[in-house]
């Protein structure tokens, strides 16, 4: 036989023993379920469900009879994982308590996890010391009829309509801020644009205002010096009177 086939007849003993085990804890069989309390469980094993927790296997064993009292059906197994250190065990609680008319039935779905360890280091010999017991809101609201349907038809629809319409009134808020934020961002890019091209503008113009400046400057020296000229030539008119000469006619000195 070689080593693939025996890995896997390992496999399918381990799976098979597991599923025994399980098969026995949850029966309505006192001898099956506390046989395995006593071989497969640690002595200081741990059980918690959501209303409660135990220590030790003589209280584990109370809280399986008093829950085999109330009830008249065991659970189902639905299916089990084992992973080698852990199972995780689906199952339905079929709960009928014994108080109360037969007819009366409600059936909650719940998951079991059993965790592993071994008794020794390297001993392979792995037995049970925390068992976990959970169930969900939404499981037992489903198990009730009509407490199911008001949860189903009306609160899980109003609910609905509710979110939706929340998220749509903050969808169009988004929508909105965004576009405000993006209309920001464009005036901003424009007031910079606009601030840009003004401040070109003034460069230019002080620029045109120096050169028109020396323009003047030179067009006033220009005019000057025009006007002095021709108030020196006037003066020298005046330093050269006109006299007459002899003959009638008029020269200057």
């Amino acid at each position: 036989m070689s080593d693939f086939d025996t890995e896997n007849q390992l496999d399918t003993t381990s799976s098979s023993l597991i599923k025994n085990i399980i098969d026995d804890l949850f029966s309505y069989s006192t001898v099956r379920w506390k046989r395995v309390l006593e071989f497969y469980f640690f002595d200081d094993a741990v059980l918690t469900s959501p209303i409660m927790t135990t220590e030790g296997i003589d209280n584990i064993q109370y809280v399986y009879t008093v829950w085999q009292a109330l009830n008249r059906r065991p659970p189902t197994v639905n299916n089990i994982v084992f992973d080698g250190r852990t199972a995780v065990v689906h199952i339905t609680q079929n709960l009928s308590p014994a108080m109360f008319p037969s007819f009366i039935q409600l059936q909650v779905p719940a998951i079991v996890t059993l965790h592993f360890r071994e008794t020794e280091i390297d001993s392979g010999l792995l037995k049970i010391y925390r068992q976990e017991d959970s169930w969900t809101l939404d499981g037992l609201l489903q198990s009730m009829p009509l407490i199911s349907f008001w949860y189903n038809e009306i609160l899980r629809t109003v609910m609905g309509k509710l979110v939706t319409a929340t998220g749509d009134l903050l969808d169009a808020a988004l929508r909105h801020a965004n576009k405000i934020s993006n209309r920001g961002r464009e005036i901003q890019s424009r007031s910079r644009d606009l601030a840009i091209e003004n401040m070109e503008k003034l460069d230019e113009y002080r620029a045109n205002l120096h050169e028109n400046y020396l323009e003047g400057i030179r067009g006033w020296r220009d005019r000057y010096h025009v006007v002095r000229n021709d108030a020196f030539l006037i003066e020298d008119d005046y330093r050269h009177p006109i006299k007459e000469s002899r003959t009638g006619t008029l020269c200057f000195d």
